[in-house]
Parts: C-alpha cells; sequence; structure tokens
C-alpha cells in the first residue's frame, strides 16, 4: 500500500490537466499551453512507472565457447577485451606469448576492464627472434578461473608450447578442455604430421579418456579434416566437430576456416556439450587470418535435464 500522502500526490497529479480543462475556453492562450504542458508531463510521468520490473536481470541462457587463431597476442589485450567479450571460454593457438608477456597481457586485460580471469598459457614460448619461435603458443581465456590439468606428457609435448589441457568450473560444472596447436608447413618442420598426431594423441587422452563430463578439444592443428589417424580417436571417444555438427543439424556445409582456403581449425565437443549445443558460427572480421568457430550452448546447469 502506498502512503496517504504519496497517493494523494499522484492523485492531485493525475486530476489536475482535468480541473484546467473547463476554464481552458476562458484562459489566455499561454495559459492554455501551459496546460497543455502539464498533461504532457503527467502522461510521460506514467510512462516511466515500471510495475514489477526487475532491477536486474538474470544471467543470459546461453554460454559461448570457441577458438581462435590470433597470429600472435603480443600488445592486442584492449583488443581482446572489446571484441570477444561475447565469448566465455576460448581457446587460444599460435599466441607467442613467453613468460613475460603473459604477465603483460594479463595486465592489458585488467585495465581494458575485461571481463575474462588471468589468460592461462601453455608452455611458455622461448624468448626467440626465429620463425619456429614464434609459430608457436597456445592458452585459455574463460570468465571463470582455469587451473591446468596434471598429466604425464612426455617432455618433447609438455614443453613444446603446442598442447594445453585444463579445466575451469562453469555453473558449478567443470567443463575440461584441451588446446593443440599443430606445427605447419614449413622446412623448420620436416616432421610436422608425426609431431602434430603426438601432440594430438596425448591431449585427447587426458580430456577424452581420463576425464568425464563436458569436455572439448579445439586449435588450429594446422592439418586438413581426417588428415590424421586423431580424427578417428575424438570420433571413437564420442566427439563431434561443431562444423560437422552444424551440418548434420541445419545444413550448414562446413567451410575454410584459414585464410577462406582451408579447414585447419576444429573443436570437436563431447556428447554432454552436443546435447545444449543451440547455433554455431564462423567469425572472420576479428583476427585477419583465421576466423573463429564458436557455439553457442544452453547453461550447463541444464545438462542434466537436457
Amino acid at each position: 500500500m502506498l502512503p496517504f500522502w504519496i497517493a494523494g500526490f499522484y492523485l492531485n497529479t493525475f486530476l489536475e490537466p482535468f480541473r484546467y480543462f473547463g476554464l481552458a475556453v476562458c484562459r489566455s492562450q499561454r495559459q492554455s499551453r501551459l496546460h497543455l504542458m502539464s498533461a504532457v508531463r503527467v502522461f510521460v510521468l506514467f510512462l516511466l512507472l515500471r510495475i514489477g520490473e526487475a532491477t536486474s536481470p538474470g544471467p543470459d541462457n546461453v554460454f559461448v565457447l570457441g577458438t581462435a587463431n590470433p597470429s600472435g597476442l603480443r600488445n592486442k589485450a584492449p583488443y581482446v577485451a572489446s571484441h570477444m567479450a561475447h565469448g566465455d571460454v576460448w581457446a587460444f593457438s599460435e599466441t607467442h606469448l613467453c613468460s613475460k608477456e603473459v604477465g603483460s597481457l594479463n595486465a592489458g586485460l585488467k585495465f581494458a576492464g575485461s571481463p575474462f580471469q588471468p589468460f592461462l598459457g601453455g608452455f611458455p614460448v622461448p624468448s626467440s627472434r626465429t620463425n619456429a619461435g614464434t609459430w608457436k603458443g597456445v592458452g585459455v581465456l574463460s570468465k571463470t578461473p582455469v587451473r591446468r590439468l596434471p598429466h604425464d606428457w612426455p617432455n618433447e609435448i609438455a614443453q613444446s608450447s603446442r598442447a594445453l589441457a585444463f579445466t575451469t568450473l562453469l555453473d558449478d560444472v567443470w567443463l575440461t578442455g584441451g588446446i593443440v596447436y599443430g606445427e605447419p608447413e614449413s622446412h623448420l618442420y620436416a616432421n610436422r604430421l608425426q609431431h602434430t598426431e603426438a601432440l594430438l594423441e596425448s591431449v585427447i587422452g587426458s580430456v577424452c579418456y581420463l576425464s568425464s563430463g563436458p569436455r572439448f578439444v579445439a586449435g588450429d592443428w594446422n592439418v586438413l579434416n581426417h588428415e590424421l589417424p586423431a580424427f578417428r580417436m575424438l570420433e571413437q571417444a564420442g566427439f563431434r566437430d561443431l562444423q560437422d555438427l552444424a551440418f548434420d543439424r541445419w545444413a550448414i556445409p562446413p567451410q575454410a576456416t584459414c585464410k577462406h582456403r582451408t579447414r585447419k581449425d576444429f573443436c570437436y565437443i563431447s556428447a554432454e556439450l552436443q546435447a545444449l549445443l543451440v547455433d554455431v558460427q564462423l567469425v572472420w572480421d576479428v583476427w585477419p587470418d583465421h576466423a573463429m568457430l564458436q557455439g553457442s550452448f544452453r547453461r550447463l546447469k541444464l545438462m542434466h535435464s537436457a
């Protein structure tokens, strides 16, 4: 119940234009305008009154998970904060970041008011000016805190700066992810297919077979679809790529993700995430060479009722 003096105020305000309406014909033109303005103010006042509206809307019904190759993240914190804030979890390939540069990126994200938690990188990229040193680096950026998964990978995998397994608590559910950045086609990487297969097998083992719940394996693998046996390993574990799922469900043909020519960026998701998937997109206007591959999902708290 409104207090009597407030109710009286609204009642008098509402009746004011009607009291003067009968007298308007004998007032001056100026007074008539004043009365009209008073009526307009009352009308606007009632438009501004909201009954039963929530002061703070609830959370979005979906979260966004995706993978991106930015061709290096050095000095790009403000750009990431403004152009990737719509996503909840991002798997990055080719970051170029050494330990010092990871700290600089996190400082820049904080200064830019980013919604993300600190960036978690894989094994730091060696401080080197050679091409072999720059074509490395993986990491994850999430709006919820992330931590590395324990593993028993060989040193050449663990210290490659090309593989990362992590987990994050999203909607009170552990989301586990793996990131692989495959070796590129170059004379510097003569055994790139064998090495990329070894990277994928190690990450797939940790994420797909030694973990449970919603999981994904993503990244720029620098190989074509099904070029390596690791693709079959993923499918045997029940994982599917976002673009393949989009084709099966909505007849959206898979597209090239690298320079509009080849499909080398993938995001394979587990059955738990497949049940929550509502949309798949390729976003080309953020990074120069690679499209961001992203999926939108119903919240993980709905997983058991999906």
